[in-house]
């Protein structure tokens, strides 16, 4: 009886096992994912955005963040990004870039940076803030794009 009982104890711990084997096998599928392309920008929207130095930097230095190939780089190009985040924050926006919309997503970029930084601290797995940080980022991107190709006047909309 008691040889039964510990077959039976261990034949019922060994699916818990197999479970917890392929959950973590999709979580380290998860945390290898791509991260998303950044969205194109529109040529009008281009144009104007290249002549905002602020946000160039921060474009660049984004691209080489995606590309970092460890967590000390990482850090050191997160520093530079919360500083250009500052800059392009308190730095005049382009005419039709000064929205809400447009710093609102600012924000969450800012967000997304120090979601980032924390996880690189405490030396947590940095794969999925990193992937919410290239999402909110092209956000933005997509804001750009949107107020560009968005040729209706507000003025339509007024009651007379």
């Amino acid at each position: 009886s008691v040889f039964l009982m510990t077959l039976l104890l261990f034949s019922g711990c060994n699916p818990k096992v197999e479970e917890a084997q392929e959950s973590s096998q999709e979580t380290s599928a998860q945390d290898n994912r791509e991260l998303p392309a950044p969205v194109q920008i529109d040529a009008g929207a281009r144009e104007i955005l290249d002549g905002w130095a602020e946000y160039r930097s921060l474009e660049d230095r984004l691209v080489v963040l995606a590309e970092a190939s460890n967590e000390e780089e990482m850090k050191l190009l997160l520093e530079e990004l919360n500083q250009i985040c500052k800059r392009l924050e308190e730095s005049p926006f382009p005419g039709e870039f000064e929205q809400p919309a447009v710093r609102s997503r600012l924000k969450v970029i800012q967000t997304y940076l120090g979601k980032l930084d924390a996880a690189l601290f405490y030396r947590q797995d940095y794969q999925e803030p990193l992937f919410e940080l290239m999402v909110s980022y092209n956000a933005l991107r997509e804001q750009f794009n949107v107020i560009v190709r968005n040729t209706l006047s507000p003025e339509l909309f007024e009651n007379e």
